[in-house]
Parts: C-alpha cells; structure tokens; sequence
C-alpha cells in the first residue's frame, strides 16, 4: 500500500501515486475510518464542540465551503457544479442535498467513483450526481469550455503539478460570473518543504502550495480573488484526532486487510505532523473563493 517516504513526483508520475494512496481497497477502507469517520467526507475539519471527532469536523468543513460557496454566488437548484477530485462523493452529496443542483464529479478513482455513485443513489441523489474518471494533471474535457456554473475541489490541489495551469483550465470550464471553492492542505508561507516531510512521506505530492502562491495562481489564471479564509488553527486536532481513529479502529481495520506496519508508518507519520504544528505551524489550510468575472478581463471587486 502507498509508502511515499523521501519521495515527491513529477506532473507526469503523480497520477499513478494518487490511485495507488487513494483507491486500492484497503486504502479506501483507512481513510473512511481515519478521515471520514465511518463517513463520505474525507479531508480536514472545522471544531466547535468539545465533543467534535473527525467526522463532526468534516462536515463543518463541507457545510462551511458551501455557505462560502453560495455567499459568493447563489447556487440554484438549475445550476451544474463540477467536483474536482470528488473522490467518496461526500461533497457532491452534501451540495446536491443542500441546492438540489446537478454535480459531475471529476476523479482519478474508479473505486471512489463506485462508492460515490452508489451511496447517492442510496440517498435519493442519483439523478443529480455523476462521477467520470479523469486526471487534474490533463487538460479538462473541451467540450467542458463554459459549462458549469461553480466549481469545488476539496483537498485534492496538492496533487497538481502544474497548479497555474489546472486554474488556468478550470477557469475555460467556468461561465462567466461563475464561482470557484477549493480547500486544501499547504505549506505555511515561510515553511521549508523538507518541514513538510511528515506530510509528503504520506501523501503523493509534487509540490505542496502556500497560501500567498495560491492568491497568486487565482489571480494570474485570471480570476478575481474573493477571500481566503485561514483555518490552519484546526490542523493540529484533526492530525491528533486521525492518530485516535487509528488506535480506536485498529483490529476492525486489520480485519479488513489493513497491515499493522501501514497503520504504524501513519501513526507514526501523524505524531510528527502534530508535533511539529505545535511547534513551528509549518502546515496551512483553509478555503479559498475566486469568481470568473461576468465580462471577460473585467474583474469585479
């Protein structure tokens, strides 16, 4: 299973590294227990509660980005979203449910797109979703040029390796006015990579963004930058809370095929990672919004 320990990929090699951390089967199972919490919702949270796991924190985060989403452009039940690496489906679900729009999701994994299909079908969502197998290190699909109305990615940027460009793209497939949401996990500005090992080791990156590169990225692919909102604060938790998951699921995941050494090299992986937040704050993430301006090189403020 995916082992990326000293090793960081070119736009050309990635792709494979991300089916091989993402959609073996024994992967899909780690990450519905560690990140989802037995839920759809695969990426990093948002705590209120004392009470919050990894599962209450990622819905914030999905419930969040849409608020954020919908603030800068009213999503409408008539309106197409594309997903950018939709990968179990759980924000294609939650936008589907909440603007009764249509999602196409974009994603690497024909697993992750099995599940996503067949748990929105499970939930009454199945006219509405779709997921094709695509790869964000290509160019998008031409007949996509101005064909939806937003675009949301969640935590799935870091795998780009030409980031410009992949904006550039998903700029062409906006209409105008139309309005991008992305999350994603970064380097701090200031932070060394090699800082950000505990990361990589895990992860099958090319370059890890920072948050002043990404503002930049929105702007130069011709976007008008809305805002950037900081939840780096959160990141330690759910680092802390992922090492929970793993001690409290560990028999049920090696049940399952899961190798005690996959979930050391994570635990061990993750302990590093809180530590070094803690002590130095070298990761970021957040969310980001951008708009396609309504008249081409005219950006709105």
């Amino acid at each position: 299973m995916a082992d990326f320990v000293d090793k960081q990929f070119s736009k050309e090699e990635v792709a494979e590294k991300v089916l091989e951390q993402y959609d073996e089967e024994q992967t899909r199972i780690f990450y519905t227990y560690v990140m989802g919490g037995g839920g759809n919702d695969i990426h990093f949270g948002i705590y209120r509660d004392p009470t919050d796991g990894v599962k209450e924190s990622a819905n914030r985060t999905t419930e969040w980005m849409m608020t954020q989403m919908d603030m800068a452009k009213e999503i409408t039940k008539d309106m197409h979203v594309l997903d950018v690496g939709s990968g179990h489906g759980g924000g294609s679900h939650a936008m589907a449910k909440k603007f009764g729009c249509k999602v196409t999701g974009i994603n690497i994994g024909p697993g992750q797109n099995a599940m996503n299909v067949a748990k929105a079908k499970e939930l009454g969502l199945g006219h509405l979703i779709d997921a094709v197998v695509g790869n964000i290190n290509e160019p998008l699909p031409e007949e996509w040029t101005g064909k939806f109305d937003a675009i949301w990615s969640c935590e799935v940027l870091c795998h780009a390796g030409d980031k410009l460009a992949l904006f550039k793209d998903l700029y062409r497939c906006l209409k105008p006015g139309g309005v991008f949401v992305f999350s994603d996990i970064c380097g701090a500005d200031g932070a060394d990579e090699k800082a950000l090992k505990a990361f990589t080791d895990r992860n099958a990156t090319t370059f890890m963004g920072r948050p002043s590169q990404y503002i930049e990225y929105i702007k130069d692919s011709g976007f008008t930058y809305v805002n950037w909102w900081d939840g780096s604060n959160h990141l330690e938790r759910y680092f802390r809370d992922m090492i929970k998951q793993i001690d409290d699921n560990r028999e049920e995941m090696k049940s399952k095929g899961i190798t005690d050494q996959y979930l050391d090299n994570w635990h061990g992986s993750l302990s590093e990672r809180a530590a070094i937040q803690n002590e130095k704050g070298v990761f970021a993430w957040g969310v980001f919004v951008a708009r396609k301006p309504e008249v081409e090189g005219k950006r709105w403020t």
